[in-house]
């Protein structure tokens, strides 16, 4: 008798268990984790339709649009984009799976930042296209950490969801781009042409600058400057934004020599900003490389150029302070104004560190 009692206690204690980690479900409302529906459930169907994806969030949006294999940036003029951000934007929403039910009420909607539209700029809308048709529409609002949830619903439907995953794509256009546009080391500088004056580096790494024009602009001071900015300008050449380039009226152009290569910046100010146009062109009396580490870097800067071809780049504010002082300097004062213009001899200035 001992044994049928102490099985039939074993599995009444088995149900309490099962009763007990059953409740909470039961009474939230939420569905257990292998059984939870997805809240785009016709988005991974669809992948190979997709052909845009647009985002908006307050007075911001962002398109991005198929491209060949690519994507490209439509607010940016059509730059192209880095594939792999792209995918986290569709991974991000493919993960989304309902949870909970959550309110239903439009009028309780903003209470999880999923109101639409929205002034506020709580709350997300991500549309994803394939043509002019949507294939989803969703609105992401709040998300709750420890655990991880992400609180969405569907556009076209007031019910609002708790859902398992996250969804942190921005809208700010730089996290969707290459922000380094070419490296191109100090030693593979050779020389440089800035406001009048070319700089020439010399086997020990120190830089000669002499005057190339009669109405050279360049000051002294700005000569140390230059010789020290440009070469660390290029050996990481960095961007904060990027759009259609137009013409300016004040510009300054740098012509950059690296062997078979000349590297063109033209460079204007906007506001208190600097933005950048690059062109990269074969120099005619320089040989082609025959070495392989070389054909690579050439081939490295030329299809920088060519990404770069119709396209003008904002530099970081910290790098706009530095080529200001040089390239865009305040008027002189009236005492300074007196004194005598640059002497034209060439003027040796030692490399970083030299004693």
């Amino acid at each position: 008798m001992k044994r049928p009692i102490l099985a039939i206690s074993m599995v009444a204690a088995a149900l309490v268990v099962v009763a007990i980690l059953v409740k909470p479900t039961a009474e939230t409302g939420e569905s257990p984790s292998g059984k939870r529906e997805a809240l785009l459930a016709r988005l991974a169907p669809r992948a190979k339709e997709i052909s845009a994806i647009e985002l908006a969030q307050g007075a911001k949006t962002l398109r991005l649009r198929k491209d060949g294999d690519g994507w490209i940036l439509t607010d940016a003029g059509g730059f192209r984009a880095e594939t792999v951000r792209v995918n986290e934007i569709l991974a991000a929403l493919a993960s989304l799976e309902k949870i909970e039910a959550m309110t239903s009420v439009k009028e309780r909607l903003g209470e999880l930042s999923l109101a639409w539209p929205d002034d506020q700029g709580a709350a997300k809308l991500v549309r994803v296209l394939a043509g002019e048709a949507p294939i989803a529409e969703v609105v992401i609002g709040k998300e709750r950490f420890s655990p991880e949830a992400q609180f969405a619903r569907l556009l076209g439907e007031s019910q609002a969801w708790k859902c398992s995953g996250t969804f942190r794509s921005t809208l700010e256009l730089v996290n969707y781009i290459d922000r380094q546009l070419m490296t191109l080391p100090s030693g593979d500088l050779d020389r440089f042409t800035l406001g009048g004056v070319e700089f020439t580096r010399g086997e020990a790494g120190a830089w000669t600058a002499a005057q190339v024009e009669p109405a050279a602009t360049l000051l002294e001071t700005q000569r140390e400057s230059a010789q020290r900015t440009i070469p660390e300008l290029l050996s990481r050449l960095e961007i904060d934004d990027v759009r259609a380039a137009k013409e300016y009226p004040e510009h300054r152009l740098i012509r950059v020599l690296s062997r078979s290569r000349a590297i063109d910046l033209d460079i204007a100010k906007d506001g208190n900003d600097l933005w950048l146009k690059v062109n990269v062109e074969r120099v005619a009396d320089q040989p082609e490389p025959t070495e392989e580490v070389e054909r690579d870097r050439v081939t490295a800067l030329d299809k920088a150029g060519a990404r770069c071809a119709g396209f003008e780049f904002k530099l970081p504010s910290w790098r706009a302070t530095s080529l200001s002082a040089i390239l865009f300097p305040p008027p002189p004062s009236p005492e300074s104004a007196q004194q005598p213009a640059p002497g034209t001899q060439p003027t040796v200035i030692s490399p970083a560190g030299a004693p």
